[in-house]
């Protein structure tokens, strides 16, 4: 016997808990029952006879929100005795030990083990089995149950991100989806993270980005839009990864981050509140002593003629006792504090939602702060049975200010580099005068961080966004399914820059020791002006944008054939107007307002500079999408976009987007069922769609110009005697622009196992990205005189396979735990690129090569330690040099791989090199490696419950690439960095001398031979830390119910914690040591529904 229980989706629960007796009873007369998507089946089995026993036991069983739950199946683990629940949820059995294990499931909740341990009463309340109700995914302007999804689309687990104490929210995602590569937003207070999605290519010049592009409640926002949301205003968060993507054509070639933002729901209303306080910190990397530079610069300078350059014993010994830590000196812990609460709530006729958040992050510098405040609200009110509007707000406040370093130029990193790099021997101060750096220089190494920091001088941005949005929805009477929506969405964004820069003074001193190299005698001369830019700088710009949509939806269940079908139109413009003005020459004294500096030019005329910049922007979309099930087994989606954009021309436009994709649900065929038991789900999925890129500036295909005052250009309505002339903007002008085109296939396979609990999803995706935007330089004589305008032009093919496993497992009634891992690998092969002129068919073509093809550099072979072991090699090579320059010892000797390039081609067109030379030159280089970046990338996610604790991590690494030791951590690159003395990382104390001949470093006065890119300098790329981890403990309910708390968890939560991996003495990560440092935070926080 068969029985099929039809259900509506969204009754899909109450349906089958209302059949729940009904299918208990066939349940217990001989029926087993399973879901099949939108169907029940029973099938008929044998009868089980229910024996009297000794040990009676009862109970009654509720669901999450406390209501009784009818037709729960309980039976004992391993035997056939067992009943159903009552219309009151209660239950009785008579058991023949009372230590048995009872089973309880129910269609539409997830099933419990309880042991009985003796117990005459067990009382239990069932979680709702997502899963098995089918988990609503949201997609390009709409929603999908993942049973139907054909793309390759991955979904957030938000309660694992949920107290997370980072400062974007693209941070909190970092190890959490294969193929979604997050980098940064963990260094400097403000900093954003970055999300890129599947390898992507970019080669155009005149703007665009790798980044995905981001959609929040259907509205297509910026990647700092996204970032300034707090976790605690996110209902749900989906990346389309494939051709999925292409129903957000021209812009979905980079894939697509859909955010649905929390709404109200009815019922009373649930107030929530979280707060963290957590502090950061970094190992700092380890750099030299006074004693060590100094002796490392008497090595460099060993052949010198100049002995007072030397530092002298006295003096050494002076710097082994005296020696200082600038970093270390202004380093701190920095502190991070989060706020947030919300509300929502609401009826059948109206609901509300509405949240604020507040965020503090203070650097590891002082007076490094950051502060913002986001809000959102939203409600949703049913007009009439057949009408509904919506409303919602959201914005944020900002502010990040810091001291203002520019002496001799902007950096930001020139705070940490002007302190990394500082001397040790140099101290700070002397009797409480700053000192003079080496004569103040503009580089890194001769800035005086402190006094900048001390002073008034500062860098200020302030960030104000306001968003409004609007809907207004309609269920077409005459045709049921049929939905009309109209929404409209509006933005205004107000920045506001402002950098304030005067001069301070630095005291020059008399130096002390034998060769007049310690800081410490009186004050010499007159002390030096510095000047920290000398300016005062505003940039306020503002932004006004809006989106209008227009939707039909159309959703029809008929038999077996389910339809769901979307058609849109989609308008935005975007409007913006910005302003740079600065005074420079600010008198002594000057305060921060314009108004009061009184600067102006060297001359003293007293005038400032004052740019401003408008821009306009539009685009108008067409888009439609068609979805069809078959019996929940086979499965099609088909979906197109038309696309316009002003930044091409008219001609040029508009491009069309389609996409296709299929999926076959075999675990529903019935030779499939009846004969493998252990696989519950299997679905196969294919998908093939074009999506585009406009990686371009806007109006790059006219002609602009910059009226300047002075120079050399075209003047227009008159001659020179006019005080304004015009220079060509940008590049040359290119009407026949157009987009990038990218093809994207993916293959896919959905599998669960084992009663669901083992899953696994595993993806190979093959991207033909064509007409690339690329300059072509080698086409064009070196005698145009401007700047070459992008074309399409350039072929690259990407490829990759993405493998996730999971398992989840109950181990009792008070222990469970998840764990699911990942892999992903990608890579591509450039199919057409322009090349210069003599480089085809040579180790230089990079056609038909990946755009990273290894590491480039001389093959090492070993270290002249003896000025034998110089004289065996030139006996060998009697012609040898190392750019240009004779074997010395203490020098690194490399193979002399090939000679130079002939001038003449081969009859193929292709061009050969001569044999070795003697001489080793950019000639020899040779790809040592296949690969340079890590192409492998792994991970996993770990989460596990024991009553009330709650444990879970994210851990992440990648392999694959090779690495090597930055040029700064192998010694001096430039004079400049020798002049000023610019400390150097410690592992480089064991370097070559006469007296040190074994050392593991060649000597440091040999740079242009020595610090060549050479396998001398490989360290392993592969990475692997653990990223994310929390713990949390839930209170007690009896504790709560007395302070009328619905529920209260403390938790502990830290990013970084721990880094498994480090092939580097001298720092942490793999990132560059003179960089800002990736921190590692701990928080502690609650979290309270009130």
């Amino acid at each position: 016997m068969e029985l099929f229980l039809q259900t509506q989706p969204n009754l899909v629960k109450k349906s089958l808990l209302a059949c729940s007796p009904i299918l208990a009873v066939l349940l217990f007369s001989g029926t087993s029952f399973a879901t099949k998507h939108k169907e029940v089946t029973a099938s008929k089995q044998s009868i089980s006879v229910i024996k009297k026993a000794n040990t009676p036991v009862k109970g009654v069983v509720k669901d999450a929100s406390g209501e009784a739950v009818a037709g729960v199946s309980v039976r004992v683990k391993g035997g056939k005795l067992g009943t159903v629940t009552d219309a009151k949820g209660a239950f009785s059995l008579d058991l023949p030990k009372g230590n048995e294990t009872l089973i309880f499931t129910s269609v539409g909740l997830k099933t419990q083990e309880v042991a009985v341990n003796g117990r005459s009463e067990i009382n239990l309340i069932m979680e709702d089995d997502v899963s098995a109700l089918d988990e609503v995914v949201f997609v390009g302007y709409g929603q999908q149950k993942k049973i139907n999804l054909t793309g390759a689309v991955a979904t957030i687990d938000m309660k694992a991100i949920e107290d997370l104490a980072v400062g974007s929210l693209s941070a909190a995602l970092v190890s959490q989806q294969p193929g979604v590569g997050v980098s940064g937003g963990t260094s400097r207070p403000g900093d954003n993270a970055s999300i890129t999605i599947r390898n992507p290519i970019l080669f155009s010049k005149d703007g665009g980005s790798l980044r995905p592009l981001y959609v929040i409640d259907n509205v297509v926002r910026t990647e700092d839009d996204f970032n300034v949301m707090d976790v605690s205003e996110v209902e749900n968060i989906s990346i389309l990864k494939d051709a999925a993507a292409a129903i957000y054509g021209a812009r979905g070639a980079y894939g697509v981050v859909v955010v649905t933002t929390k709404r109200g729901k009815t019922g009373a209303p649930k107030f929530s509140y979280s707060t963290s306080y957590g502090t950061s910190d970094a190992e700092l990397p380890k750099m030299m002593n006074g004693y060590e530079l100094a002796t490392y610069i008497n090595d460099y300078n060993f052949k010198t003629t100049t002995p007072n350059i030397l530092y002298s014993q006295d003096e050494l010994d002076y710097f082994k006792a005296n020696s200082q830590d600038w970093l270390s000196q202004a380093w701190k812990s920095s502190s991070v504090t989060r706020h947030a609460f919300n509300v929502s709530g609401g009826t059948d006729k109206a609901t509300y939602f509405a949240g604020i958040t507040y965020n503090q992050q203070d650097g590891n510098f002082e007076k490094i702060n950051f502060d913002r405040w986001t809000f959102r609200a939203s409600t949703d009110i049913k007009v009439s049975n057949n009408v509904r509007v919506g409303l919602g707000l959201s914005g944020d406040i900002s502010k990040k200010d810091r001291y203002l370093l520019k002496q001799g130029g902007s950096d930001n990193e020139k705070d940490y580099k002007s302190l990394i790099y500082a001397a040790p021997f140099i101290p700070a101060y002397i009797d409480g005068l700053p000192v003079n750096i080496t004569g103040g220089g503009s580089t890194s190494e001769n800035f005086h961080f402190f006094e900048a920091q001390k002073s008034n001088n500062y860098l200020l941005a302030k960030n104000n966004g306001l968003n409004i949005n609007a809907y207004i929805e309609y269920d077409v009477p005459f045709l049921k399914g049929l939905k009309a929506k109209m929404t409209y969405n509006r933005t205004f964004e107000n920045n506001f820059g402002k950098e304030f820069g005067t001069r301070f003074l630095l005291y020059n001193f008399n130096m002390l020791g034998a060769n007049k190299h310690i800081f410490g005698g009186g004050v010499r001369g007159t002390p030096t002006n510095i000047s920290n830019s000398n300016r005062i700088f505003f940039s306020p710009n503002y932004s006004d944008s809006y989106q209008l949509n227009g939707y039909l939806n159309y959703d029809k269940t008929f038999g077996k054939h389910s339809i769901s079908a979307i058609a849109l139109f989609e308008q935005s413009e975007t409007y913006s107007d910005g302003i740079t003005s600065y005074l420079d020459n600010l008198v002594d004294g000057a305060l921060d307002n314009a108004g009061y500096a009184l600067g102006g030019t060297a001359s003293g005329a007293g005038v400032g500079v004052i740019n401003e910049s408008e821009s306009e922007s539009g685009r108008l979309s067409f888009a439609g999408r068609l979805n069809y099930a078959y019996a929940g087994k086979y499965l099609a989606e088909f979906a197109v976009r038309r696309d316009a954009s002003t930044n091409f021309a008219p001609e040029n436009r508009w491009g069309t987007f389609p996409s296709l994709s299929v999926g076959w649900v075999i675990s529903e065929e019935p030779f499939f069922k009846n004969n493998v038991r252990f696989v519950d789900f299997l679905k196969l999925r294919l998908s093939g769609g074009l999506t585009g890129m406009d990686n371009t500036r806007a109006y790059n295909w006219l002609k602009s110009y910059n009226l300047i005052q002075t120079g050399n250009g075209p003047v227009f309505g008159g001659n020179l005697d006019r005080a304004g002339i015009f220079r060509l903007k940008n590049a040359m002008p290119n009407r026949d622009v157009r987009w990038d085109s990218d093809t994207k296939l993916n293959a896919g396979i959905d599998a669960n196992f084992l009663q669901n609990r083992l899953s696994l999803g595993i993806d190979a995706f093959y991207d033909h990205r064509y007409n690339m935007l690329f300059t072509l330089v080698s086409s064009v004589p070196l005698t145009v005189g401007a700047t070459l305008p992008s074309e399409n032009f350039a072929t690259v093919d990407g490829f990759g396979t993405e493998v996730s496993l999971g398992w989840t497992s109950k181990i009792n009634k008070d222990w469970s735990y998840k764990v699911r891992g990942f892999f992903a690998w990608s890579d591509n092969k450039q199919v057409k690129v322009d090349l210069d002129k003599g480089l085809t068919g040579t180790y230089l073509d990079p056609t038909g090569r990946s755009t990273d093809q290894g590491v480039l550099a001389y093959k090492y072979l070993g270290m002249l330690r003896t000025q034998a072991d110089v004289d065996a090699l030139l006996a060998k090579y009697p012609n040898y040099t190392i750019d240009g320059v004779k074997p010395l010892p203490g020098m690194l000797y490399y193979e002399d791989f090939r000679g130079a390039r002939n001038a003449t081609p081969n009859p193929d067109g292709t061009y050969s090199y001569a044999e070795p030379d003697g001489k080793i030159d950019i000639n020899d280089r040779q790809y040592l490696t296949n690969k340079q970046d890590n192409h492998y990338g792994f991970g996993m996610n770990f989460s596990t419950t024991y009553k009330r604790f709650s444990l879970s991590f994210a851990m992440g690494g990648s392999f694959g690439g090779q690495s090597m030791l930055e040029s700064g951590a192998r010694g001096w690159g430039t004079s400049a960095q020798v002049n000023a003395k610019t400390n150097l990382p410690q592992h480089l104390t064991d370097h070559w001398t006469p007296e040190n001949p074994n050392a593991k470093y060649p000597a440091p006065n040999y740079r242009g031979q020595n610090n060549l890119d050479s396998d001398f300098w490989f360290v392993s790329s592969f990475q692997m830390s653990v990223r994310t981890l929390n713990v949390s403990y839930e209170l007690p309910a009896n504790l709560l119910k007395k302070l009328n708390v619905n529920g209260a968890r403390v938790y502990l939560t830290s990013t970084n914690p721990l880094n498994l991996y480090n092939p580097y003495t001298y720092k942490q990560y793999s990132g560059a040591y003179d960089v800002y440092p990736t921190l590692r935070s701990f928080s502690v926080g609650l979290n309270l529904n009130l």
